[in-house]
């Protein structure tokens, strides 16, 4: 496990985490106990430390320090975000900011265009799919990162910024000058529905317009003869806790428990939330796909679907967030996300994990999630193995397993793993070291930017229709030749045996890597889910056997 991947994990879950209401709390207001002696004695330390030490010391610095040190000596979720970061994080959270509107890869230290978004400033600028970002305002953007691009683009709706932009299939420099303006956000990634009536629907994370964006994907769906639904939560870091509630909400007929939350405060902080009449898909099957990257919100979802009978829940055991934070806005806009209060789902399961304080407690947190050897050495002592397909997948009943001993039984171990248990366990194959270092050293991004590239690439018969490509491209019978020679250029060990092992998942992943070049994320995912994704497999096996 790398320090990188730990930290992103805890930025992800941490910051999307779980948070009850809509609404930010200006300042600590209300009835805030006396901090007595304590404030003091930290009000003496400032000072201290302001006046003596041996060094100048910047004061919003040492006070963010020292919130940052409180924060961090609670629970795993509780954060502090500086101003700058608090406006990303608001923004991220409310579906809208001030920008261009692209979708964008930074690929070689290049900035590219993966796609302009519909209706956007890019768009009507005349950006392509494909396109080089090569100066921003005249600055060189070379070897820019994901998250300098962000602070460079986005900016005060109605300003202006210059683009530098190279196009490969032409060879041509140009410069753009695009106006910045609203941008909605999505946090529904894809959805189609295919020939056999089975919808499906990604929702990567539960921000203020998931809800409403729900509604519209399934109506979508319908309309084009969905008889069937598989909603994928796989990497959901979670978000508002009324969204999650709300998409539960067009799934349950009327008077179901979907969640409840218990704080010692009472109040706004002490809820319980029950299903209404009028739902969109109250009836038709639903399977629901889940990781160890599931968390909060997508728990709560989880939990209700599957504690109601409403729906199977297929993956892996989930990351294990049970509770619930609050944003709290200060006088200089910087932000303190506080847990408030616990959730719980209506059976009763309280699924947060155990944690440590401190910060390394925080990274032992989000570590040890990824890193326990989850499911084969508990379920081949417990059993339950339904299917195996040699070493590709494997799938486990979980709720058939019980145990002869008290506090032995599989449910037992994984109550005090925490998270919800799905009700299938896939267990698909690890990539060999080859394919996992392609991936990584962007080898496969790199002919997937060749063929396209290239006038002469069977890959521009199909730039105009998504449904033509989906169906018919097929990667070049050279592909080996192409990995063998990319390989070489990047000086990275070509195997022979591992490439014949893993040429499937390569083709594939260049596929999908193509589809979002030319048509964006969506067919990216129609890609992966349809030609080669084991969840969905086990989910379409299980789902489509259900009466409608």
């Amino acid at each position: 496990m790398s320090r990188i991947f730990t930290l992103l994990v805890m930025l992800l879950v941490g910051g999307f985490g779980f948070i009850i209401g809509s609404k930010v709390n200006r300042g600590p207001g209300g009835s805030m106990p006396d901090a007595g002696a304590s404030g003091d004695k930290l009000l003496d330390v400032y000072r201290l430390i302001s006046t003596h030490y041996v060094d100048p010391v910047n004061a919003d610095s040492l006070a963010g320090a020292g919130i940052l040190g409180m924060v961090q000596s609670l629970d795993p979720h509780s954060l502090y975000y500086e101003p700058e970061k608090a406006s990303i994080s608001e923004s991220d959270l409310q579906g809208t900011f001030d920008g261009i509107g692209i979708e964008f890869d930074v690929v070689r230290d290049t900035l590219l265009v993966v796609t302009p978004l519909a209706g956007g400033p890019s768009e009507s600028a005349g950006i392509m799919p494909g396109d080089r970002i090569i100066a921003i305002d005249s600055k060189r953007s070379i070897g820019i990162t994901p998250d300098a691009v962000v602070r460079k683009l986005r900016g005060k709706r109605g300003s202006r910024v210059g683009l530098t932009i190279y196009r490969p299939l032409t060879r041509r420099t140009i410069e753009v000058l695009v106006t910045r303006g609203e941008i909605s956000t999505s946090s529904i990634s894809a959805a189609f529905v295919d020939e056999a009536g089975t919808g499906y629907i990604r929702i990567s994370q539960f921000i203020k317009t998931t809800a409403d964006e729900f509604r519209a994907a399934l109506q979508k769906l319908l309309a084009k003869g969905m008889r069937r639904l598989v909603i994928d939560v796989r990497a959901n870091p979670g978000g508002y806790l009324e969204q999650a509630v709300a998409v539960g909400d067009e799934l349950l007929p009327d008077g179901k428990l979907i969640v409840y939350t218990k704080s010692r405060h009472g109040g706004d902080d002490q809820v319980r939330y029950n299903s209404t009449s009028g739902g969109l898909f109250e009836t038709g099957p639903v399977c629901l796909l889940v990781d160890r990257g599931s968390a909060s919100a997508a728990e709560i979802l989880a939990g209700a679907l599957q504690d109601n009978r409403r729906a199977m829940v297929i993956g892996e055991l989930t990351f294990g967030k049970g509770l619930v934070q609050r944003q709290f806005k200060l006088s200089d806009n910087s932000l303190v996300q506080l847990t408030v209060s616990r959730y719980y789902t209506p059976s009763g399961r309280q699924i947060q994990r155990g944690y440590e304080d401190g910060t390394q407690g925080r990274e032992r947190y989000y570590k040890e999630r990824f890193t326990r050897d989850f499911p084969d050495n508990v379920m081949k002592k417990y059993g339950g193995l339904i299917f195996r397909d040699g070493g590709d997948v494997s799938v486990y009943r979980t709720r058939a397993v019980g145990g002869d001993v008290p506090g032995d039984s599989l449910h037992a171990v994984l109550a005090r793993a925490g998270g919800i248990m799905p009700d299938y366990w896939v267990y698909s194959k690890t990539y060999s070291d080859f394919y996992q270092e392609l991936y990584a050293k962007g080898i496969i991004e790199d002919i997937a930017l060749k063929l396209i590239d290239d006038p002469k690439s069977s890959v521009q018969h199909y730039r105009g229709s998504a449904e033509a490509f989906f169906g018919q491209y097929r990667v070049p019978s050279d592909l080996e030749t192409l990995v063998r020679t990319s390989c070489a250029v990047h000086k990275i060990p070509f195997s022979a045996a591992e490439f014949k092992r893993d040429r499937n998942d390569i083709a594939l992943a260049l596929k999908a890597r193509i589809a979002r070049q030319l048509f964006g994320t969506e067919e990216q995912i129609r890609v992966l889910i349809f030609d080669g994704d084991p969840y969905m497999k086990v989910a379409r096996h299980f789902i489509e056997k259900q009466p409608r």
